[in-house]
């Protein structure tokens, strides 16, 4: 297990190795130990709890050493957490304030190690329905990243509409701004057709969509008024989808760097396309399981996860080539970079940790 933060989160707990092996009143045998929680910050005195559990031995062939940790983050701050419910006292003795305030300051998100399939919810569906109807869950972040797409373009749109509206009036009695020199014009002019070739890539535009602007070739000083008002608002526009389509370019990027044969693009229409070496097109779903598992990973972590929460990953390295799990880490690093969190990773790889043992924190406090 090991953390992208490891500075942050390091401290806050481990694990006491000593594991009591014995049988309950019942007769069945079980396992019982100590989780120790420590929790210091700089300039500041240790402070630590320990927490006994109890552990059956049906317990013992389901639940994964690292489990054990991310039960207690998982339980008071996910609804999807009751899995691991069993592992832990219902009700924690004399529970230490400082804990928690961590408990209330942290923002979960659980990535599971199957999650290919996406399951309907129950309660939306209608009775007459077939209650086993699934979905691949690339499919449903396909249409999941068309529907953002339109909404983004809907909030372009409508801002583009109030600026357009009010242009003559700020052009005649100009909008506060100072007047730049033709170079800085030529300057602006030429990173915005830069971000309009990008936005054209990433799907968010069509060609002709959007003027050229290599088109402004002469800037004199009759129409340097003009068009500082223009490249300000067609700035402001463009900003709307720069979120967006950072996500989607990292998406594109890391996608298209691990996948052989197959290329894959962004349609506002459709979400994920993707096409063969031979120009063929293919559905998302008949990618291979490690291709999908690699696609919904990242999708997940880069268009699902909000800003500074914990992310608890299980397992990544399941039905991921060797190669990629050695490239895994850089990837993560790009999108921590990009999306803003921090990430506890359980697993048995040593190629995804490859050469970031530094961030490690073994647990082998659950063996016999």
């Amino acid at each position: 297990m090991f953390s992208t933060n490891q500075n942050k989160l390091k401290s806050l707990f481990h694990l006491k190795k000593e594991i009591k092996t014995g049988v309950d009143e019942s007769g069945e045998g079980g396992d019982s130990g100590e989780l120790i929680f420590e929790f210091s910050k700089s300039g500041s005195e240790l402070k630590s709890y320990t927490m006994e559990f109890a552990r059956s031995q049906e317990d013992m062939e389901v639940f994964s050493d690292q489990e054990m940790v991310t039960n207690w983050l998982m339980k008071f701050r996910s609804k999807s957490s009751d899995r691991f419910i069993g592992e832990l006292p219902q009700k924690i003795e004399n529970e230490p304030d400082w804990l928690k305030e961590i408990q209330k300051s942290i923002r979960i998100r659980f990535i599971e190690t199957q999650h290919l399939i996406s399951f309907p919810d129950s309660r939306s569906r209608h009775k007459y329905e077939e209650s086993h109807r699934t979905t691949p869950t690339v499919l449903n972040y396909s249409e999941e990243l068309a529907n953002a797409i339109q909404k983004k373009l809907a909030e372009y749109a409508e801002l583009s509409q109030s600026l357009d509206r009010t242009f003559p009036t700020r052009l005649v009695k100009g909008n506060g701004l100072s007047k730049p020199t033709i170079d800085k014009l030529r300057d602006d002019l030429s990173k915005l057709e830069e971000k309009r070739s990008r936005l054209i890539v990433a799907g968010l535009l069509d060609r002709g969509e959007e003027i050229d602007f290599k088109e402004f070739q002469e800037i004199d000083e009759s129409n340097i008024n003009v068009l500082s008002v223009y490249v300000h608002d067609v700035k402001e526009k463009l900003e709307v989808l720069d979120e967006l389509t950072d996500k989607i370019d990292l998406l594109v990027n890391i996608i298209n760097s691990r996948f052989l044969y197959k290329k894959m693009s962004i349609s506002k229409k459709e979400g994920f396309i993707f096409e063969t070496s031979d120009g063929q097109s293919i559905s998302p779903a008949d990618l291979s399981s490690g291709e999908q598992h690699e696609l919904v990973l990242n999708y997940e972590l880069l268009f699902k996860v909000k800003p500074n929460s914990l992310i608890l990953i299980d397992e990544p390295e399941l039905s991921l080539h060797v190669i990629w799990q050695q490239q895994f880490l850089r990837d993560l690093q790009e999108v921590i970079k990009l999306a803003g969190f921090d990430v506890l990773l359980a697993t048995h790889s040593p190629e995804i940790i490859h050469d970031r043992w530094d961030l490690t924190v073994e647990l082998s406090g659950f063996t016999k």
